[in-house]
């Protein structure tokens, strides 16, 4: 029995001071002393500014009224030839290309994967460019089957147009068939 006291007696003060005790086996915050970790942290910071730098820039370019949008356009075209920049890219892909009125379809699919190879997977922008390229792949899929549409019904109408002329030549042969028979009819009572 004096065994079980002293037992109880030493458990006491554990139970008491809970996990107190224990304050040395917390994990330590070590990645955040690590100069690895504090460099990938400022470039991030770096990306972020960027990044927001970039989105305002565009924000205020699509405020902005189409005849200065149209002006922009082709300023950022002529200084994307000279400098090939991705931001640059960015800009008229998506802030500047409301309805395709900066440049074309095929053009920005081809900006976009541009932009695409210049960044790394890790970017922001990398899985919303990847996006946006199928969605203009799907869209520049869908505007051809949209032609080709438009196309076969262009034909069909013409063959429309055609089979009612036809049609009309006919009913007129057939009117005039019946006056030369109603004309034989009365030729023969």
């Amino acid at each position: 029995m004096p065994f079980l006291i002293k037992l109880f007696i030493l458990l006491i003060p554990f139970t008491l001071s809970g996990c107190q005790l224990l304050t040395k086996f917390k994990p330590s915050l070590s990645h955040t002393q690590d100069p690895e970790y504090s460099v990938e942290k400022q470039v991030n910071q770096k990306m972020n500014q960027d990044l927001g730098q970039l989105f305002s820039t565009g924000i205020e370019y699509s405020r902005l009224p189409k005849a200065q949008q149209q002006l922009i356009c082709k300023q950022l075209k002529n200084e994307h030839k000279t400098q090939n920049d991705w931001k640059t890219a960015w800009l008229l892909t998506s802030s500047l290309n409301s309805n395709f009125n900066c440049i074309s379809l095929p053009k920005a699919l081809s900006l976009l994967k541009s932009i695409q190879a210049a960044l790394e997977p890790t970017h922001y922008l990398y899985w919303q460019n990847k996006n946006k390229i199928q969605l203009l792949k799907n869209l520049s899929r869908l505007k051809s089957k949209n032609k080709n549409i438009r196309q076969k019904n262009h034909d069909l109408k013409q063959k429309l147009n055609e089979t009612e002329v036809q049609l009309q030549d006919i009913i007129s042969k057939i009117q005039a068939l019946k006056v030369i028979e109603t004309t034989i009819n009365q030729k023969t009572q």
